[in-house]
C-alpha cells in the first residue's frame, strides 16, 4: 500500500514538474517574442524564433530557452527579414486595395468593382496562408529561394487543407485577447507563445512531410 502511495506520489510530481517547465516556457518565450518584435520589422524573425522553440520541446528535445531562442532568432535573420517584409508588403497592399474597392462598392455597386474586391480578398487570405507555411520550410529548409518557398507553402497549405484553416482559427488568438483588458493580460504573458505552440502542433505532419522530401528537390 506504501508502495503504491509513493508511486503514485512520484507520477504526481513528474506531471505537476512537466505542466510547470510548459508554463514557464510559455511565459518566458512569449515575452521574448514581444520583446525582438518590438522594432515591427522583426515580428516574423521573432515569431519564428518561437516556434522552432516549441517544435524541438514537443520533439523532446531539450534546449535551454535563452541561449536558443536569441540563436534562432538571429540565424539566417537577412531571410527571415526579407521574406517577413515581402509578405507584410503583400497584405498591406491587399488590405489597402479591399478598402478602396470597398468604396468603389459604396459610390458604384458593379458586378466589376464587387469582383475586385473578392480578388483581393483571396490575394490576402493566400499571402497569409503562405505566411503560416514559411515556417516549418524555414526550420528544415532556410536558405531556399524565396520566390520557391512561396510557391511551395502554397502548396502545402493546399495539400495539408484542414491543418490551414485550423492556423487559420489559430491566428486569431492574439486578436481577441485585445478585446478586453483583463484579456491582455493574457496576452503579454502566453498570447503570442500559445500561438505559436499551437503552430507547432498543427504543422508537426507538415514538417515530417517536407523533411522526407529530397532536399535537393526543394
Amino acid at each position: 500500500m506504501k508502495k503504491d502511495k509513493k508511486q503514485y506520489d512520484k507520477t504526481l510530481y513528474q506531471k505537476l514538474n512537466i505542466f510547470a517547465d510548459w508554463v514557464i516556457r510559455l511565459v518566458v518565450i512569449n515575452i521574448l517574442i514581444i520583446v525582438t518584435s518590438l522594432p515591427i520589422i522583426t515580428l516574423y524573425p521573432a515569431l519564428l524564433a518561437g516556434y522552432k522553440m516549441f517544435h524541438k520541446y514537443l520533439n523532446k528535445e531539450e534546449v535551454p530557452i535563452f541561449k536558443s531562442y536569441f540563436k534562432f532568432f538571429t540565424e539566417n535573420i537577412a531571410q527571415k527579414l526579407k521574406i517577413g517584409l515581402i509578405l507584410a508588403a503583400a497584405i498591406f497592399v491587399g488590405v489597402i486595395n479591399i478598402t478602396i474597392y470597398n468604396d468603389f462598392l459604396e459610390a458604384n455597386p458593379s458586378p466589376f468593382n464587387l469582383v475586385g474586391q473578392y480578388v483581393m480578398v483571396v490575394m490576402v487570405l493566400s499571402v497569409i496562408f503562405v505566411t503560416m507555411y514559411t515556417f516549418p520550410l524555414m526550420i528544415t529548409y532556410p536558405n531556399t529561394n524565396v520566390w520557391l518557398m512561396v510557391k511551395f507553402s502554397f502548396f502545402l497549405s493546399g495539400k495539408f487543407i484542414v491543418r490551414t484553416g485550423l492556423a487559420i482559427i489559430t491566428l486569431f488568438i492574439p486578436i481577441v485577447l485585445l478585446v478586453h483588458p483583463l484579456l491582455t493580460l493574457i496576452l503579454v504573458f502566453i498570447g503570442m507563445s500559445t500561438m505559436v505552440l499551437l503552430y507547432a502542433l498543427i504543422f508537426s505532419k507538415v514538417v515530417t512531410y517536407v523533411e522526407g522530401l529530397d532536399g535537393e528537390n526543394v
